[in-house]
């Protein structure tokens, strides 16, 4: 499998979610690792099940993209004016603007 670049998946991902983000949605952030692209939504509290069928939606359009990677989604709730975590390894795809985005 040839790597992917985080610049082609950032595209995917930002191409997916037009009309897909909803107002709760703070940011998507993903991580390629052995044939593997994991996304990861941050949402002010719990998403509702028309969220997590976005999220769904979003992840089949990104695995259309990348018919050699397997690509998995995950729902990460956190709190109004909570910091959104930065971890090594993953890119941010989409970031609403934000004061508590640390980096």
């Amino acid at each position: 499998m040839t790597e992917l670049s985080p610049a082609e998946v950032t595209a995917s991902v930002s191409r997916a979610l037009w009309g897909e983000v909803s107002e709760k949605l703070q940011s998507v952030q993903f991580r390629m690792a052995k044939g593997r692209l994991e996304l990861l939504f941050f949402s002010d509290g719990d998403p509702s099940d028309d969220e997590r069928q976005t999220m769904g939606i979003v992840g089949a359009e990104v695995a259309a993209d990348f018919a050699n990677a397997a690509v998995s989604e995950e729902a990460v709730s956190i709190t109004q004016n909570s910091c959104i975590p930065w971890r090594d390894g993953w890119h941010t795809a989409y970031a609403r603007r934000e004061a508590t985005l640390a980096r």
